[in-house]
């Protein structure tokens, strides 16, 4: 067969068989397409599906906006073997089809940087960062990475729970200040109730974990009743739950019904031995009443979450007594095999955004 038929015959049996990849390459790409079937031999190895499709994504740029928490090389790799081309693009604009970042905003300044963009891939479950209402109108959809910090999370709501409990932080200062005995002893999580606010994957999983020290109940609320947290405890109303627990756990996302719920009134029905666990988000607390009332001795807490992060020197939460709260700067997520998970997941979203088949979207261009 002459070459330049050959070529033709393949390509049309391409754009059959993988339709929805081919539509959503750019003009700039088919180029790249072409190579990719002039390098190819008429084998059947040829036409296996990811063989193909990877064929496609090779010609698809991506630009790296924001650094990833893992070494620049794994973050690269692991988009490179999705068959990208990626560019380490902090501050520099590109031409990249799609662009990724963590909780770096991505506003309008930012996208008129890549004017070629069409998806914003967030790593990260959050994405208040992102201006949806700017994308939408230029026809950019965006991804994120719903649940791969979930034991991370969870791990620590009890990590903080437990520092809080047996005094961890500050008997480590009286040490360190020559000191021995701290204080008259710290409490135990065993026979006390939990309250688990937000009933997701994270609330779920805190709630297995606080299961294994033997609470006397774990009390649960979420907007929807969960069936899924039955077997670990009662769902209640959230105002029962904050007047019975001794330990309240926060799991709920951040998002305009969920700004500023756990307010003062519901903070004042904390007796002074209860402990406040927020590893969800800063927002979903009314925070100068948290610092006012932490501050009064009305209960204790462990942050890891704030309203402004980083922390700005004059805000009250920082004037809180150290022995009223452990806090911590929003490392809940941040572990070496929930980062690497992270960004693994991000290339395989937009792998499968450029094959046709999108996941975890949280917006969709229309």
């Amino acid at each position: 067969m002459h070459k330049p038929k050959f070529l033709k015959v393949l390509v049309a049996m391409a754009l059959l068989s993988f339709g929805p990849a081919v539509r959503r390459l750019s003009a700039a790409s088919l180029p790249q397409v072409g190579r990719c079937f002039t390098q190819a031999t008429p084998s059947r190895a040829a036409w296996h599906a990811r063989g193909a499709v990877r064929c496609f994504a090779s010609g698809q740029k991506v630009a790296v906006i924001q650094d990833q928490q893992i070494p620049k090389e794994e973050a690269l790799t692991a988009l490179t073997n999705k068959g990208f081309d990626v560019s380490w693009s902090l501050t520099e604009p590109s031409d990249a089809w799609a662009i990724v970042t963590v909780t770096n905003p991505v506003t309008k300044e930012v996208l008129d940087k890549h004017p070629n963009c069409k998806l914003v891939a967030v790593s990260f479950t959050g994405f208040n960062h992102v201006d949806l209402e700017a994308c939408k109108e230029r026809g950019i959809s965006v991804v994120n990475v719903p649940a791969y910090s979930t034991d991370s999370v969870a791990e620590l709501s009890v990590g903080l729970a437990l520092a809080v409990y047996r005094e961890i932080p500050a008997s480590e200062r009286t040490l360190r200040s020559g000191g021995w005995v701290h204080s008259s002893g710290g409490m135990e999580i065993k026979d006390k109730v939990v309250g688990i606010v937000g009933l997701g994957d994270i609330g779920l999983r805190t709630a297995e974990l606080f299961k294994a020290f033997g609470p006397s109940e774990i009390l649960g609320w979420s907007r929807r009743p969960k069936p899924a947290f039955d077997s670990l405890g009662k769902q209640v109303s959230i105002e029962e739950l904050f007047d019975k627990s001794d330990i309240v756990s926060l799991h709920v996302a951040l998002n305009a019904d969920t700004q500023g719920i756990i307010g003062r009134s519901l903070m004042e029905r904390l007796r002074p031995e209860s402990v406040l666990i927020n590893v969800a988000r800063g927002g979903v607390c009314d925070q100068p009443a948290l610092a006012e009332l932490l501050s009064q001795r009305r209960f204790r807490a462990g942050l890891d979450v704030f309203a402004t992060e980083p922390i700005p020197k004059e805000d009250p939460i920082l004037k809180v007594p150290a022995d009223q709260a452990v806090m911590i700067p929003h490392v809940a997520y941040k572990t070496v095999e929930a980062l690497r998970r992270r960004m693994e997941i991000t290339a395989t979203n937009i792998q499968l955004f450029a094959d046709g088949q999108p996941r975890n979207v949280v917006l969709e261009a229309k």
